[in-house]
């Protein structure tokens, strides 16, 4: 065999191995709010079985922080926030593109003692919850708080958290004896004692997601399925508000 020929062989055998090799997945990497954490691994698995050859890999964090990760400059394909003030700085950075609300949720107080609410304003211990000047779910505490007047009696006594989940953990541990966090949280932990917060005493909670590739906007359209808000229901989570019309 000459060598010319034994290259034509070596092109045409390579060509063979590309044409049966699997196909490469398609990566489509979503930052989600810290709230969303354990609900995201069920979203994204039945996503993969419902798109074969996309894969999911979700970063969870504090919706400021992933907003300001994403103004930096992070890949990112989707941005789902625990309220709309993120995504609108970065839509207004011209950072993205359509925006759809996929979930909401509440406010809860949650302790070991009955009555939560209660015992953390006429008791001692600290109280957690999520930092206000950098998370959602402290900032609707805080406007609850100050809604019920009792943030400046309070305020001495908050440790504040970088995210959500970590003002839970803190209450779990016995780090602090009061906490403020989502409904979805305290969910997965049935001893804690919870006391639901008047919706009308903080801005809606709503989950809001952010396209910001064509590869995030078909998982964005997924969230909408009744499957995704089936998953969503069962994590604790409330179907997106009614839109006027």
């Amino acid at each position: 065999m000459t060598f010319r020929r034994f290259k034509s062989a070596l092109v045409a055998f390579a060509a063979v191995l590309t044409a049966v090799a699997p196909a490469q997945a398609e990566s489509v990497r979503v930052l989600v709010a810290a709230s969303m954490s354990e609900v995201i691994g069920a979203l994204a698995d039945d996503y993969a079985t419902r798109s074969p050859g996309s894969e999911i890999q979700a970063v969870h964090a504090g919706s400021g922080v992933l907003a300001r990760q994403i103004q930096q400059g992070v890949p990112a394909d989707l941005y789902i926030s625990a309220n709309t003030a993120w995504v609108t700085w970065l839509t207004d950075q011209d950072l993205g593109t359509q925006s759809r609300t996929i979930a909401s949720n509440a406010l809860v107080w949650i302790g070991t003692e009955p009555n939560p609410a209660l015992t953390a304003r006429t008791g001692s211990g600290r109280i957690a919850l999520a930092d206000p000047d950098a998370v959602p779910a402290g900032q609707y505490a805080r406007q609850s708080l100050i809604h019920s007047g009792n943030w400046s009696d309070l305020e001495g006594r908050l440790i504040l958290a970088t995210n959500v989940r970590d003002a839970l953990g803190w209450v779990v541990r016995g780090h602090a004896a009061h906490g403020i966090v989502y409904a979805t949280d305290a969910i997965e932990y049935p001893d804690l004692q919870v006391d639901r917060i008047d919706s009308r005493s903080h801005d809606p909670i709503t989950y809001e997601a952010l396209v910001l590739t064509p590869r995030g906007a078909d998982f964005a359209e997924y969230l909408l399925s009744d499957a995704a808000q089936e998953i969503l229901s069962s994590y604790g989570f409330l179907p997106p508000p009614p839109t006027s019309e």
